[in-house]
């Protein structure tokens, strides 16, 4: 492909054949599996439309998609196919077969499974189901224990669903990224907010990284949350009130600058107040988000490739929404034109920011 997008089956080792894929789709979002689409010319060849039967395509079959050359490249998405999708054509020219898959952590989602996690934190629980599944862990840790006297937790679904209940219940994201060598970690951590952006987003300039940039903001959010309630065995005061997320500011004015104290009560069982605080300040982390922006741009354009997780400086948004913002979600397009992304980023703060640029 013209970008140098290679295409892989199984492991690193880029298959010369699949990359004559005419295009390829990519889409990323911070805290849900990876899902790919790649699109092949299906013309009919003797008798067959070529692809669709090829056994490197078949259910199951793990594929990589790097941007750039392994091992220096960007793996985008690694893991298995889950379906195809085929247009065929009369007389087979112009026939489309569309191969669809998501990274790994998918097959964490395929059995149901009924236990109870007794005498472990969250993090805990979560450590030992991702070693099951080969990953290298990037787990941070959580502090309460679940006693088998109290609130024993209990799951009930896949690993998927239950890993990623525990991460939003404390303010974290659970994703899976593999590297070019098929090297995959699981990250089960909240985001990191600190250091510098990884890549700058400039409008109103000429040429700008972007020719439009979408803001909105909805402030109808808690920016307090109250959760008390009683031990069951002591019968003294859980206290689990929370008045502020623990992630730091992207920029100068929080939330509750903005839109004052609203506060939400949390009803959610726990057995110390560790517990009850990690739930509240889960709730203020995912509600902090406040401010939503998205932008097309391309990777020749913005010189960087970019990935959920990732801090971008956006800059000529005027002095309100200049600054860092935390990249959420990408949707790669790649084709033999270019390697088209959109890209949406999420803000915990405004003001602060540079107004340099355009009519601003």
């Amino acid at each position: 492909m013209g970008l140098g997008v290679t295409i892989s089956a199984g492991g690193p080792l880029p298959d010369p054949e699949l990359a004559q894929a005419s295009a390829v789709v990519v889409e990323e979002r911070l805290g849900e599996p990876t899902r790919y689409a790649i699109r092949y010319p299906a013309d009919t060849h003797d008798g067959e439309p070529r692809w669709v039967a090829d056994p490197r395509l078949d259910p199951g079959k793990d594929l990589m998609i790097v941007a750039g050359s392994p091992p220096a490249g960007e793996c985008l998405v690694f893991g298995p196919v889950l379906g195809h999708r085929v247009q065929l054509k009369h007389g087979g020219a112009g026939s489309v077969l569309e191969v669809r898959g998501a990274d790994s952590s998918a097959r964490m989602d395929q059995s149901t499974v009924a236990t109870a996690w007794s005498g472990v934190t969250d993090s805990e629980a979560a450590l030992a189901i991702l070693g099951g599944y080969g990953y290298v862990p990037d787990v941070e840790s959580t502090s309460s224990r679940h006693p088998e006297q109290g609130h024993t937790l209990i799951q009930r679904g896949t690993d998927l669903a239950f890993v990623r209940r525990l991460a939003r219940r404390n303010g974290f994201h659970f994703w899976v990224r593999a590297n070019p060598l098929g090297i995959e970690t699981a990250h089960f951590r909240r985001v990191s907010l600190e250091g510098s952006p990884a890549f700058r987003i400039e409008i109103n300039r000429d040429p700008p990284d972007t020719l439009v940039l979408e803001i909105e903001w909805d402030i109808e959010r808690p920016t307090a949350v109250e959760a008390r309630q009683l031990d069951l065995t002591t019968k003294s005061e859980i206290d689990g009130r929370v008045s502020e997320s623990p992630l730091p500011g992207l920029a100068e004015q929080r939330l509750l600058q903005v839109a004052g104290q609203r506060t939400l009560h949390l009803p959610a069982p726990a057995d110390d107040a560790g517990d009850l605080r990690a739930r509240s300040q889960g709730v203020l982390v995912e509600s902090d988000w406040f401010i939503r922006a998205r932008c097309e741009t391309s990777v020749e354009t913005l010189g960087a490739i970019a990935r959920p997780a990732m801090l971008a400086e956006v800059a000529g948004a005027g002095s309100r929404h200049s600054g860092k913002y935390l990249v959420a979600a990408v949707t790669h397009v790649i084709d033999d034109v270019a390697h088209r992304m959109t890209i949406e980023l999420w803000r915990n703060a405004w003001g602060g920011g540079a107004s340099a640029g355009g009519f601003f």
